[in-house]
């Protein structure tokens, strides 16, 4: 009996060591380790060479990882820029509301799906936010399971108002008002459905950081006007959408973006002890139902951008002429 016989049998702490090496060894050459393949020129030789034998891709994870970055589509249009009326968004039509608004930043995520694009702009006075404009809209038909979350937006209690059009099969349309808290540079807000796009990493915090490094003002409260509309696509594959978040300021005319009432009467619950807010919710409800048949027809295209909006509509509650 040899020597590393007698030692297999009576070292099983030394056998099993001897085991798990070989086996991590072959794992290593299988799924080898992007820094060590470059720190050992010949471990990346061979472990390329293995996985050119298996029929696996030679793109590095890194690689890989940079291709989804390019993917990525973020733009931070100049800020000097500024619109008003009706402009073109993702092949259809956008209506803004009273006032100058600014483009912010531009977003188009190729990585999931690729057919939805992104753009917010802002509207402020004397350097204080009075608005803030979500626009998310399909450019290519959508599977309908990535639309769920939409209207779950609406239809939460945590919402001031809610309203919809009977789904007929083909359409979903619906609208809201919501509280949105602000604090260091987030939007809070117990609709969970609605904070799920509010929190997304890709789009609003580089918004709101752009805002604060320019110096701009945001109030601790907004109240979200909202309207969405799903549709089938025309082609009979997936869905088509639009949802327009109009975040409005409810702060007094000034720099200082003072809000009236307490942090708890901005709730579903709390609004009903501070008739001042309620009031501005009141208002904001209001002038979003006028405002959807504009928001409706932009979705189809049909404005003349030519014409002005008619003041009376497009002057909103947080618009300080």
């Amino acid at each position: 009996m040899s020597a590393f016989t007698r030692l297999w049998q009576r070292a099983p702490l030394w056998r099993t060591a001897l085991i798990t090496t070989g086996v991590c060894g072959v794992f290593s050459v299988l799924f080898p380790a992007p820094w060590l393949a470059n720190r050992l020129p010949y471990y990346g030789t061979l472990t390329s060479k293995v996985g050119h034998m298996l029929g696996r891709s030679a793109t590095t994870p890194d690689a890989a990882s940079n291709e989804q970055e390019g993917r990525r589509m973020i733009s931070q249009p100049p800020m000097d820029a500024q619109f008003e009326g009706i402009i073109p968004f993702a092949g259809r039509q956008l209506p803004l509301p009273a006032g100058k608004w600014h483009p912010v930043l531009n977003y188009q995520d190729d990585v999931d799906h690729g057919e939805v694009l992104t753009s917010i702009f802002v509207r402020s006075e004397q350097g204080a936010v009075t608005g803030f404009i979500i626009a998310q809209a399909t450019t290519q038909s959508l599977p309908t399971s990535e639309t769920e979350q939409l209207p779950a937006q609406c239809h939460n209690t945590f919402n001031f108002t809610v309203g919809d059009l009977p789904q007929d099969g083909n359409r979903t349309e619906c609208w809201m008002t919501s509280p949105i808290k602000v604090a260091n540079n987030l939007f809070l807000t117990s609709n969970q459905a609605l904070q799920g796009m509010m929190s997304s990493p890709l789009f609003i915090p580089p918004a709101l950081q752009r805002l604060g490094m320019m110096g701009f003002q945001l109030p601790p409260v907004l109240v979200d006007a909202a309207w969405t509309r799903i549709e089938k696509s025309k082609s009979g594959k997936g869905v088509d959408f639009a949802t327009i978040h109009t975040l409005i300021s409810p702060a007094l005319p000034g720099p200082k973006a003072t809000v009236p009432g307490s942090p708890e009467n901005w709730s579903h619950g709390g609004m009903a002890d501070a008739p001042v807010v309620a009031d501005f919710v009141g208002r904001t409800d209001s002038w979003l139902k006028g405002w959807l048949p504009y928001l409706r027809k932009s979705y189809k295209g049909e404005m003349d951008s030519s014409i002005p909006l008619p003041p009376g509509i497009a002057v909103d509650p947080g618009f300080h002429s």
